[in-house]
């Protein structure tokens, strides 16, 4: 599947390709909107993510032109905002066509929650894929990874997992206190029943809980984890 990006900011690509790579989608970016526009139809894409921080005059512009020819089944819109996106810009996207209004970041778990439902909801991925599991059973689920401040091998409990990451309990959230978000763990370890995957991790913040993002978790991660999700839906 394809997803168009119109964005100038480097860091809304990152965290884009991480929050959806793993449902399959390939990323095309366009930093110009009128470059985008010219070439929307040939690349016909499955969803169009358009940043409104940077393109606050043309994010209505480019909505409607992808509307006129595209309903919201064939492809999905999702716009990009920050604080000073307001209520009645909220209400005009939403008439136009605009099916996802999230924060450019995409750093927090209603933003993931709220793109699954968009993306369920409009059939645009697998219905397995645009799930999450609270709280799995911990003889089927387990993670542990190494820190790398001080090389100690961190244990704990999985509170939640999807298919972009997991919300993790240290047994010892003191020993994790000193990781900053954007702090990437290269060695964990994701138990899936049988299945031991190991996967790169970063770290979107750390509260009581850590919540992380798989970075590129590849072809055997994403099977495993799917159908694990979809198992248990």
């Amino acid at each position: 599947m394809k997803a168009l990006l119109i964005a100038e900011t480097d860091t809304t690509e990152t965290a884009l390709v991480r929050r959806i790579s793993p449902w399959g989608f390939d990323c095309i970016r366009y930093r110009s909107a009128l470059k985008a526009l010219d070439n929307i139809p040939e690349i016909a894409p499955d969803a169009v993510f358009i940043s409104a921080v940077d393109f606050p005059r043309h994010w209505k512009t480019l909505v409607q032109f992808i509307r006129a020819d595209a309903s919201r089944n064939e492809s999905v819109i999702v716009l990009l905002i920050n604080e000073r996106f307001t209520a009645e810009d909220a209400d005009k996207a939403v008439y136009i066509g605009v099916q996802a209004i999230i924060g450019e970041a995409m750093d927090s778990e209603t933003d993931e929650r709220r793109l699954a439902d968009v993306f369920s909801r409009y059939r645009a991925l697998p219905s397995e894929a645009a799930q999450s599991v609270e709280a799995p059973d911990s003889e089927r689920v387990t993670f542990l990874f190494t820190n790398p401040l001080n090389e100690m091998i961190v244990t704990g409990k999985v509170e939640r997992l999807s298919m972009t990451g997991l919300r993790f309990r240290p047994d010892v959230p003191s020993g994790t206190a000193e990781l900053e978000s954007g702090e990437i763990l290269e060695q964990c370890s994701l138990k899936v029943d049988k299945a031991i995957l190991h996967v790169r991790c970063q770290i979107r913040k750390n509260a009581n809980s850590l919540l992380l993002d798989f970075l590129n978790p590849g072809e055997r991660a994403v099977s495993v984890i799917s159908s694990f999700i979809g198992g248990i839906a």
